[in-house]
């Protein structure tokens, strides 16, 4: 008898806005949230290292980068608070309370889709 798995309980991601970005594939799905995890770990170096630089064209670019990332994945807290630091960096300003936050939820958001891809691979497998 195959085991059932209980999918997981995302907080920080909403997996059904990829999986209609994949217009319902489940293995496009997957391919796509592979590329985000392989993806957005140097977007959002990039990033951290504008902000150390204080180099606020660079933190804008990677904003609106990781922005299109994690909207797609359904990260919209993540999302939100990218677009607020893109157009404070536009405007030669920094939100240091956004700048903390970025740093626990970019994390939640990067384990969520390593645990949506670990159940979506064994999903596809059965």
């Amino acid at each position: 008898m195959t085991p059932v798995l209980t999918p997981p309980v995302f907080h920080v991601i909403d997996p059904a806005v990829l999986l209609e970005a994949a217009a319902g594939n489940q293995e496009i799905a997957l391919l796509l949230s592979q590329t985000y995890v392989d993806s957005a770990p140097a977007t959002y170096a990039r990033l951290q290292q504008g902000l150390q630089q204080a180099d606020f064209a660079a933190i804008g670019s990677q904003c609106h980068a990781l922005k299109g990332m994690t909207m797609l994945i359904g990260a919209r807290e993540l999302t939100a608070l990218l677009q607020e630091m893109e157009q404070a960096a536009r405007q030669q300003q920094r939100l240091s309370a956004a700048e903390q936050r970025l740093q626990v939820l970019y994390h939640a958001v990067f384990e969520e889709m390593q645990l949506s891809i670990r159940h979506g691979s064994a999903g596809t497998q059965a």
